[in-house]
């Protein structure tokens, strides 16, 4: 992004959270970009209680999809990441198709999908005035960060101080929240390797958090496998896992597990080659769903979500994302059917946590 765009942004980020705060804005010659009106909560279905036990008095298992949208480009903070860039408008367009597609979908079967977005492509949503995150949200998504530290901090930013990723953390935050229209944004995910992230992500306003995998090995610690959330005494080094994994019942964080997965690669084994393709991934995610159903206790929060990618698991052009919608249709829908799962973005399951809490 070049700096008289970036300056614009910033600018304008800062006015949308003094009007937010009730404080005049500045004035500013710089260009303008498109603001969406804030809307009063987010996601529209947010405020509904999700069930612990289903009427039979069986435990309920929490299900979502959630979608990580990488920093192709530059960054607003001027680095550079990807292998593609949003700053194409022919990629950025076809990206927004797919995730328009998707989350049609899953709004079809009754869900809505946790979106998890940064720089450059929220930067350039806005730059070009593209609403589409603002037409998820006003549709009940729940808007989040992705964020990956060194796109946004540099290279090696552990060794950087709270306040510095708290800032970086609200100024991405900043973008989010222009760009769809909302007040508040409490989920992220990333920055995994950072000892102190919870105290970053407190100072910047988040309070939920999951998908916990190493950027160094694309794993996730088997400690983290479960379906019951809770709130971590600290963050980790990636090798040292006490804090993370001791519950603190005044933490200002709630962590949600994945689910009941059995290997440690499961967050990245669809990239593998030894994965056997998009059908044999998703014969793993029905197996984990299964477990996770096995795993579950009434009286508990349990819950079990996966992310995708824009345009990931697209297929075959004529039956775009048809293994999703098999999963959905031949997994999911009867599940929900039983009462056995019910649909919860990342921030309700996290509510529904912190409704059971003592």
């Amino acid at each position: 992004m070049n700096t008289l765009k970036r300056t614009s942004l910033v600018f304008a980020v800062l006015a949308f959270a003094l009007v937010a705060c009730g404080l005049p804005a500045a004035p500013t010659t710089q260009p303008s970009v498109t603001v969406v009106e804030p809307v009063e909560t987010q996601p529209a279905e947010a405020a509904t209680s999700q069930p612990v036990e289903n009427e039979a008095g069986e435990a309920v298992l929490l299900f979502d999809i959630g979608m990580h949208i990488e920093p192709m480009g530059e960054t607003a903070q001027g680095f550079q990441s990807g292998k593609n860039d949003y700053h194409n408008p022919q990629f950025f367009e076809r990206q927004v198709e797919d995730i328009r597609f998707l989350t049609q979908m899953i709004e079809a079967h009754g869900g809505r999908m946790t979106i998890q977005a940064q720089s450059p492509f929220t930067t350039v949503a806005l730059e070009s005035g593209n609403t589409i995150l603002a037409d998820l949200a006003a549709r009940g998504h729940e808007l989040a960060l992705h964020f990956h530290e060194d796109a946004h901090l540099g290279k090696n930013p552990e060794p950087l101080s709270v306040q510095q990723w708290c800032d970086v953390m609200k100024e991405e935050l900043g973008y989010i929240m222009q760009a769809g229209g909302v007040s508040d944004v409490r989920y992220w995910s990333g920055g995994n390797l950072y000892v102190n992230l919870y105290e970053a992500a407190e100072c910047a306003g988040l309070d939920v958090n999951s998908d916990w995998k190493s950027p160094a090995t694309q794993s996730t610690d088997m400690s983290l496998i479960g379906v019951n959330p809770w709130r971590p005494a600290g963050g980790t080094d990636g090798s040292d896992f006490t804090l993370f994994t001791q519950h603190d019942p005044n933490g200002a964080i709630v962590f949600l597990p994945e689910g009941q997965y059995d290997k440690e690669n499961f967050a990245s084994m669809r990239r593998s080659d030894d994965a056997g393709g998009d059908e044999a991934y998703f014969e793993y995610l029905k197996e984990s769903l299964y477990a996770s159903l096995s795993a579950a206790q009434s009286g508990k929060v349990n819950v079990f979500h996966f992310t995708v990618h824009p345009g990931e698991f697209r297929g075959d052009p004529q039956d775009p994302f048809g293994v999703i919608q098999r999963f959905l249709t031949e997994v999911v829908d009867p599940l929900v059917a039983s009462g056995q799962l019910q649909w919860a973005t990342y921030s309700e399951m996290a509510d529904a946590y912190a409704a059971t809490e003592p």
